[in-house]
């Protein structure tokens, strides 16, 4: 149920991002539309906060193009790899934690340890399920990196099977399967599972 309502969104999206936006075209307020099919066309214009420091504030504002890139899966995955490495080893020099690759009930997971372990968290681990699109790894070093390091927790990173090869539901399949080994040495309010975009709808 949840997927076909991001499918149904990304529907909705998709379409308007094959025409460039310039300045004189994009919508200056938030608008709706529903159309005699029942399309929704919504629109919203969120501006730079000013909550955020200026060097945040700097790299929202940059320009950038919607215009539509068409890859293939190989290309997507060959350029997300190549920046998760990047990004990675970027988030470690600042967050600096051990990695180590093992496998959980025979699922491949990164085990994100943070230097020094916080007091009363030996007893507990962080299940990161990353990003990607449910395609690609966008997040198993990003989104396991800083957070063990700030809160001095373990994390063990979720590297599920991928589609299209391998699809739904293998990938929740591997998140369970990871979680229930974990059970084994930690109890479950001793455990916390986590993730961004498509690991955000494992989390679900």
């Amino acid at each position: 149920m949840i997927r076909s309502g991001v499918a149904f969104a990304v529907c909705l999206i998709a379409p308007v991002a094959l025409a460039q936006t310039t300045a004189q075209t994009a919508p200056q307020t938030d608008t709706s539309y529903i159309d005699s099919n029942g399309t929704a066309h919504i629109t919203r214009v969120i501006p730079v906060p000013d909550t955020v420091s200026p060097e945040a504030q700097a790299s929202l504002s940059r320009p950038a193009s919607d215009a539509a890139h068409p890859e293939s899966l190989a290309e997507r995955r060959a350029h997300t790899d190549t920046w998760q490495a990047r990004a990675g080893a970027a988030s470690k020099a600042v967050y600096p934690v051990n990695i180590a690759n093992d496998k959980i009930a025979g699922v491949p997971v990164l085990i994100v340890t943070p230097l020094t372990i916080g007091p009363g968290k030996s007893d507990r681990v962080l299940i990161c399920v990353h990003g990607g699109g449910f395609n690609s790894d966008s997040g198993s070093l990003t989104e396991s990196i800083p957070i063990a390091n700030l809160t001095k927790t373990k994390v063990v990173s979720v590297l599920y099977r991928l589609a299209p090869e391998h699809p739904f539901p293998a990938d929740v399949e591997d998140a369970v399967a990871v979680y229930k080994e974990l059970l084994k040495t930690y109890k479950p309010q001793n455990i916390a599972l986590y993730g961004t975009s498509a690991g955000a709808i494992l989390t679900a």
